[in-house]
């Protein structure tokens, strides 16, 4: 059974990104078919989620790019953990994710904070 402390922190993330964020989507390519030739085949995972610009001091020039953006992505209705093979559209925008942080403690998952390329 998890913290109840974790489980209100994850609720108040839940609240705060369906009240700030918008419906996005995260596209997985999911294999089937023989391993000799499978077929990949793009699969949607509805989700919520915020985009923001990196702060300034972040911005490195080689790990993070202005471009960037960074993406608080809820657990809530998400029935996959994003990955780096993953990309990420909201609205006309698609981004590739370069990097997942599980913001997770104690074993549960209160958000994911991803960093997004366009």
């Amino acid at each position: 059974m998890a913290n109840p402390l974790y489980t209100r922190l994850q609720a108040t993330a839940q609240r705060l990104i369906a009240k700030f964020g918008q419906q996005g989507t995260v596209t997985r390519l999911v294999q089937s078919g023989p391993s000799y030739d499978p077929v990949q085949t793009p699969t949607d995972y509805p989700c919520m989620l915020v985009v923001m610009d990196y702060e300034d001091r972040a911005i490195d020039g080689t790990l993070i790019l202005r471009t960037d953006k960074l993406l608080y992505v809820s657990t809530q209705g998400l029935s996959i953990a994003p990955d780096r093979a993953d990309t990420i559209s909201v609205g006309e925008q698609t981004f590739a994710i370069k990097n997942v942080k599980q913001i997770n403690p104690a074993g549960l998952v209160v958000y994911y904070e991803v960093q997004g390329r366009a």
